[in-house]
């Protein structure tokens, strides 16, 4: 039944509507108020300020906080390896991964100079406690390191 509409509803289009051309000429387009306003606006148009160079912002290179890492993105109330590991620890956090751009990865909230970021962090190293964290931020040469609690 819908085909025999259709077939009814182009049938009647196509029969008033004839072989006349209905598509407007060139003159008419360039006389019609729409391409005025288009060139007009073309010519209105200002070139756009070059971009000026990202400066890096950030110093820190890692950070050590307390925080529990999950396993996966699905977090522990849908996995339970992440629920295994659930607990925090003290960890070791790259805030600066290499291809950050083009991962997925985990987000911390951190405060560097009085600035609060969100960065993505890779897990570098777990610690077993508090006194062993403190005791690889004293004795490594990775520089700089940032104590967060």
């Amino acid at each position: 039944m819908k085909e025999k509409i259709l077939a009814t509803i182009l049938a009647m289009a196509l029969v008033s509507g004839g072989n006349t051309q209905t598509i407007a000429g060139e003159q008419e387009i360039a006389s019609g108020s729409s391409m005025q306003t288009v060139e007009k606006t073309i010519d209105d148009t200002k070139e756009l300020p070059a971009m000026p160079a990202l400066e890096e912002a950030q110093s820190m290179k890692y950070i050590i906080k307390k925080l529990s890492v999950p396993h996966c993105k699905r977090g522990p109330e849908r996995c339970e390896m992440c629920l295994k590991t659930a607990e925090p620890h003290w960890c070791l956090l790259d805030i600066d991964p290499p291809e950050k751009e083009t991962m997925q990865r985990p987000v911390i909230e951190v405060e560097i100079a009085g600035e609060r970021l969100f960065l993505v962090y890779d897990v570098i190293k777990r610690f077993a406690s508090e006194e062993e964290a403190g005791q690889f931020l004293i004795t490594t040469d990775l520089s700089p390191i940032k104590w967060a609690d």
